[in-house]
């Protein structure tokens, strides 16, 4: 079987982290207006830092703990990015002047952008609308750029295959394993899930740190429950797409493409294919009061439709003689903007 690998063109997607904003549109919690009240809600806009490293500083400097500090999604460090997050503390300004005045850094910051108010409870995990996009697009020779501008115009109502892409599976820059931690703990194989833990970037020194003294399942206990729970998602994330793939497959006229840190993965060959809206697979869900994981049937839209408007085309100033071109669209949570671009570009 023929594979088409996707290096159609050698455009530039994040190539600086302001290139790809992104703002939460959050299930805003419920304010109170009056005490007592135990939790503060805040917008906080980050690049450079992972939602789990924004999490774990705000913990840090709050002398908090892992579960004081919530998020309803995860945002990547590639980017700038803004989302609401929960704080088992009550805030004041002078509080939120000194946490972004330790966390301002040359290539890379964080800060509470503003205090929403407070509350009872904290925001939940997943519940959360979806995400807004501005993204640029670099690097491309007119030709192309023209195109792809014609092509959204025509076609701004633009649906896709909603694959998990590689953020899913590991950091920029690899390795791409996480659905491999999460399948060890699925299977209870701790020493395994502590093994792959270590070759990635999303552990810390002293979580890495491997002693016959420990066994490695408690070495995982000491992590935030949160990022064992992405390990699994990971691995549900993984299944989802192999079985999507195959329904792609069996239900469409296809072609196999190989995604780069993804996998082999079936496209429609036509752009206006038809195809079942929705996808399940047999998957796990962590339970952190008994560290351990059980069978969840994971249930996703196969096909996503968005509306995608394109700016006007500029010259690319990072790029000699080429163009850059910049996209806005939004996407239910869970979907992903960089997986729109390569199915685009095909």
């Amino acid at each position: 079987m023929q594979i088409n690998m996707i290096q159609q063109t050698n455009y530039k997607l994040k190539h600086i982290n302001e290139d790809f904003q992104v703002t939460e549109v959050p299930l805003m919690p419920n304010v109170k207006d009056k005490k007592p009240y135990q939790f503060t809600y805040i917008w906080l806009r980050k690049s450079g830092f992972t939602t789990f490293e924004a999490l774990e500083k705000i913990k840090e400097f709050f002398k908090l703990s892992f579960e004081d500090v919530c998020s309803q999604g995860l945002k990547d460090e590639d980017g700038v990015t803004e989302q609401v997050i929960s704080i088992k503390k009550v805030l004041n300004n002078k509080n939120i002047t000194a946490f972004n005045k330790k966390h301002k850094f040359k290539n890379k910051f964080m800060a509470i952008s503003n205090l929403i108010g407070y509350g009872e409870e904290p925001v939940q995990v997943g519940k959360l609308h979806g995400n807004s996009f501005k993204i640029v697009i670099r690097n491309l020779d007119n030709k192309l750029a023209e195109k792809l501008q014609d092509y959204i115009k025509n076609n701004k109502h633009h649906h896709f295959v909603n694959y998990y892409d590689n953020q899913r599976f590991g950091m920029p820059g690899g390795p791409y394993n996480t659905h491999l931690i999460g399948k060890a703990i699925v299977e209870n194989n701790w020493r395994e899930a502590h093994e792959q833990l270590k070759i990635t970037k999303n552990i810390s020194a002293k979580e890495a740190k491997n002693t016959s003294a420990i066994e490695p399942k408690e070495i995982l206990k000491s992590i935030n429950p949160k990022k064992i729970s992405f390990y699994v998602s990971s691995y549900n994330s993984f299944l989802w797409n192999n079985e999507a793939s195959l329904t792609v497959k069996n239900n469409t006229k296809s072609q196999i493409h190989a995604f780069k840190d993804v996998g082999k993965l079936h496209l429609p060959t036509n752009h206006t294919f038809v195809c079942q809206q929705g996808c399940e697979v047999d998957g796990y869900e962590f339970l952190p009061e008994t560290f351990s994981a059980k069978p969840k049937v994971n249930k996703r839209n196969l096909i996503v439709t968005t509306t995608i408007y394109a700016h006007k085309l500029e010259k690319d100033e990072l790029h000699k003689n080429k163009k850059k071109i910049t996209l806005s669209f939004y996407l239910p949570t869970g979907s992903y903007a960089t997986m729109i671009v390569r199915q685009l570009f095909l």
